[in-house]
């Protein structure tokens, strides 16, 4: 049995984000076009990484769809049951742009089930890390809500079956290049889960992740939030990890580290504007399974979240893939367009975004 386990399911792909224009859904002056965020792209890149040979590293496992009582961890009943009735009805929106089809409900459950048995896998010890390639994203449904093609919170729903396994911290470190507003409402209170979001400034939600939220009452310090500006590239990334994340881990010392890997924040990918590449996604890959080692045993589990350029996401899923099975960073033919930007390079004003955070978050200070 490999030490890495790789969980997808076929019907993740079936659920379908509707017709619009980003994540906006047809409505007045919004022309009916393919969304960004079609999941049969991401049957594309299992493609690549199965043609790559690197999937042959890992243990491929089906998952089964979350139980109420696993959703309910995190989401209200009322939460679940709404969602479940807009993909019965074939169709409509289930928050706050997160429309579902007929299949959405169950790809949903699909999603956050994957993420439920690749966190019991890896504290049982029987993988030592693992990635969950599923659809729809959940990092910005909130316990009383679906929002932005989110339904379940499915990395949200994994620090909870954590904790019903016996653990007591655990650190969940979000890339996505927007800020997860789901995952840091549903532990803001919550002094035993640490959650770090290396997002774009300003991006989305409006007004949510900036620097002076981190956590309240019993929770204050157990949010981190580190908004880069726009233009912030592979250097900028490697520094907010390296300066920011690893400290803070070192003194939070969590017993497991989930990630929210999204692979938006690409140079190519329509809905931010960052300028990672994907030996960004292997380098700061490569950082967590380091520290993972270094302060829990090895244990984590990145769990995908956004990405919708059709044709880079494929390459980025590869290499956050190939970091976890500890091969070396894929051959990218699409970096040489990105590397020669000035925004690869920290840049001051970037910098001081770490800085601060550096001299003023209570887990540094």
């Amino acid at each position: 049995m490999s030490t890495f386990a790789w969980y997808s399911h076929e019907l993740c792909h079936w659920h379908d984000p509707g017709p619009g224009s980003g994540y906006v859904p047809v409505g007045p002056w919004v022309e009916p076009l393919r969304q960004h965020a079609v999941d049969p792209d991401l049957r594309r890149a299992e493609g690549l990484v199965r043609a790559s040979g690197v999937l042959d590293s890992f243990d491929r496992l089906t998952p089964e769809p979350a139980s109420d009582a696993e959703l309910e961890l995190v989401h209200t009943a009322r939460h679940v049951a709404r969602v479940e009735a807009a993909s019965a009805a074939g169709g409509g929106d289930a928050g706050v742009y997160a429309h579902v089809n007929y299949h959405s409900s169950r790809a949903a459950r699909l999603a956050a089930g994957a993420c439920a048995e690749a966190v019991r896998g890896v504290v049982s010890g029987r993988h030592a890390r693992a990635y969950c390639l599923v659809r729809p994203p959940g990092h910005h449904a909130e316990p009383e809500r679906a929002m932005a093609l989110c339904l379940f919170n499915n990395v949200a729903v994994g620090a909870r079956v954590a904790q019903t396994q016996g653990l007591r911290r655990v650190m969940v470190l979000d890339w996505d290049v927007h800020h997860g507003n789901g995952i840091q409402k549903a532990f803001h209170e919550d002094p035993d889960v640490l959650y770090v979001s290396i997002h774009q400034e300003g991006l989305f939600p409006p007004g949510s992740g900036t620097i002076t939220e981190t956590g309240a009452g019993d929770g204050e310090g157990s949010t981190l939030n580190v908004p880069l500006p726009p233009g912030s590239g592979h250097d900028a990334y490697l520094a907010a990890f390296t300066d920011v994340v690893v400290p803070a881990a070192r003194a939070f010392r969590p017993e497991l580290i989930l990630v929210a890997a999204g692979v938006d924040a690409s140079g190519h990918d329509p809905m931010g504007r960052m300028l990672c590449t994907s030996l960004t996604f292997h380098s700061l890959t490569t950082g967590v399974c380091d520290l993972a080692a270094e302060l829990c045993g090895g244990r984590c589990v990145f769990v995908h979240e956004g990405g919708y350029s059709p044709w880079y996401q494929p390459m980025l899923v590869l290499g956050t893939a190939s970091a976890i099975a500890g091969m070396p960073p894929p051959e990218d033919p699409f970096r040489h367009s990105l590397d020669h930007l000035p925004g690869q390079r920290l840049q001051p004003h970037q910098k001081r975004v770490i800085d601060f955070l550096r001299g003023h978050h209570p887990l540094m200070v």
